[in-house]
């Protein structure tokens, strides 16, 4: 096509002129290799070039109407060939539409050759071919960009699916720390009142009537939690709210509980007035999960709870007596003072727990809120060589009966 056209605007409507079947020739050279211009740029420039300046020696006519083959060859390089390199794709083409113009006088071609071609026509080559250059590396530059697009939104893709991903399997883990922290209070607790129940059944119906009853509230309780949870996993945006996260305002609903299981709970809370809602949901989980290996490791003993808060830092101190008599230790999953540990490493806080003096227990956590930067923690801060680390199993005691758990928790900076 690019052939014919060449010989149109040549030759119009009439034959070729001197060169005949060779000039023919010479234009199907400089227009099949064009099949090639986007994987060999370069030799494909450079065969339409030769092949150029032999047709224009064999047909000299002057009209630069037929570098259309070559202007192609020109576009083809600078666009698909790398740079810098492909910016002498202007100054091929302009040399070879202008060689032809000088060498004709001095190899005595006959020809209508003028001797010299005219400084504006040197000027319009120079100007075209430059014009051609400018194209195919301006469309070069559009696909690169557009290239660098797709792959930054390739990879923003494949940013966001980690951090769904990561966000899915850190709401799970949330879920599980929850799940965990109520069922083992709860069947805990009604653990410990069926056993209560059981021995007193005989001797004291009317205890073991209120053993039972507390037995079923604690399950009633066990099942709302669960649903809140469950609730929290649903996607009825139309519904109604699912129920508020619990907070330290609650204390006394696990204080209630242990008290049920024959705990003797005493409390001793700053007011929290101003504790980021997420914090204190962390720290009533935590007083949970203790509480719930009191039951489970010491049975019905004293127990004492302590908030403290001293500006950007709230510290939970939940300590119990030695184990009751007779009591038999339930089995634990191992996973309650790991729960806890997370909880309190989200907010970049410690916890600490482990034995006491006297046989029992004490758990302490230390959540800072506001300021980060508001000093060493305290004695907290050697949390993770502390004896818990060997899970929630060891948890069989606490503070002896009328310790002072605020004495452990730290009432300012270091």
């Amino acid at each position: 096509m690019l052939a014919a056209l060449a010989l149109l605007l040549r030759h119009g409507e009439g034959t070729p002129g001197a060169g005949g079947v060779a000039a023919v020739a010479l234009l199907l050279a400089q227009a099949v290799p064009l099949a090639w211009r986007r994987s060999r740029p370069w030799p494909v420039l450079a065969v339409v070039a030769a092949a150029y300046v032999a047709y224009e020696l064999v047909d000299p006519l002057v009209d630069f109407k037929d570098g259309v083959c070559i202007l192609f060859a020109g576009y083809a390089v600078a666009r698909y060939a790398r740079p810098p390199a492909s910016a002498a794709a202007a100054g091929v083409v302009a040399a070879a539409v202008l060689a032809p113009e000088f060498a004709g006088p001095w190899l005595s071609l006959p020809s209508p050759r003028e001797p010299v071609v005219a400084p504006t026509g040197v000027a319009l080559v120079v100007a075209l071919s430059a014009g051609v250059w400018w194209l195919g590396a301006s469309r070069r530059h559009i696909h690169a960009d557009a290239a660098r697009l797709r792959e930054l939104a390739g990879r923003l893709r494949a940013e966001q699916e980690v951090s769904a991903r990561r966000a899915v399997l850190a709401e799970r883990a949330r879920i599980a720390r929850d799940l965990h922290d109520l069922v083992a209070h709860h069947v805990s607790a009604i653990a410990m009142q069926a056993r209560v129940t059981a021995e007193v059944l005989d001797d004291n119906p009317r205890l073991a009537d209120r053993g039972v009853a507390a037995i079923g509230r604690a399950a009633d309780t066990a099942l709302a939690e669960m649903r809140r949870l469950l609730g929290l996993l649903t996607d009825d945006r139309d519904g109604p709210d699912p129920a508020p996260e619990p907070s330290l305002r609650h204390l006394d609903r696990l204080a209630a509980t242990a008290r049920a299981a024959g705990c003797r709970v005493t409390a001793d809370a700053d007011p929290v007035d101003g504790v980021p809602p997420a914090v204190q949901v962390s720290a009533y989980r935590v007083v949970q999960e203790a509480l719930t290996n009191v039951l489970r490791h010491a049975g019905a003993t004293d127990v004492r709870i302590v908030l403290r808060r001293d500006g950007g830092r709230l510290a939970v101190t939940v300590g119990n007596g030695p184990p009751a008599p007779a009591h038999t230790p339930l089995a634990g999953s191992g996973l309650g003072l790991v729960g806890m540990r997370e909880r309190v490493a989200l907010f970049g806080g410690v916890l600490r727990a482990g034995p006491v003096e006297g046989g029992g227990w004490r758990v302490e956590a230390l959540f800072p809120f506001s300021d980060p930067s508001c000093g060493d923690p305290g004695p907290a801060e050697d949390a993770a060589a502390g004896p818990a680390s060997s899970g929630d199993a060891a948890a069989a005691g606490g503070l002896p009966p009328g310790g002072d758990a605020a004495a452990a928790v730290p009432r300012g900076p270091a």
